[in-house]
């Protein structure tokens, strides 16, 4: 019983983890008024794929400067999770 309670405690905090990531994602977007569907067909694809990549590790190193933060981090630490965050972020989301 307790193993279970401890997995869906885990599975409930990698879930908030994952709701954050993606309203940080969609508030960057917002904010910088750019989004990976918005490209002109006169650029070239690759360029829509940077604008993509830009939003999540803005959007990677917020969540994990916020969760590193949340779960009292020293500042080294949280400089450190928000650059994995974004890096992480980033490198998933590349084709």
């Amino acid at each position: 019983m307790l193993l279970q309670l401890k997995k869906m405690c885990e599975g409930a905090y990698w879930g908030s983890v994952a709701g954050v990531y993606v309203g940080m994602e969609y508030g960057v977007g917002r904010i910088r008024g750019t989004w990976d569907w918005e490209c002109s067909p006169r650029y070239m694809i690759q360029s829509c794929h940077i604008v993509l990549q830009k939003n999540a590790m803005i959007g990677g190193a917020l969540t994990g400067a916020l969760v590193s933060a949340a779960t009292n981090n020293n500042k080294d630490q949280i400089v450190s999770d928000a650059l994995a965050g974004g890096a992480v972020a980033t490198a998933s989301g590349a084709p």
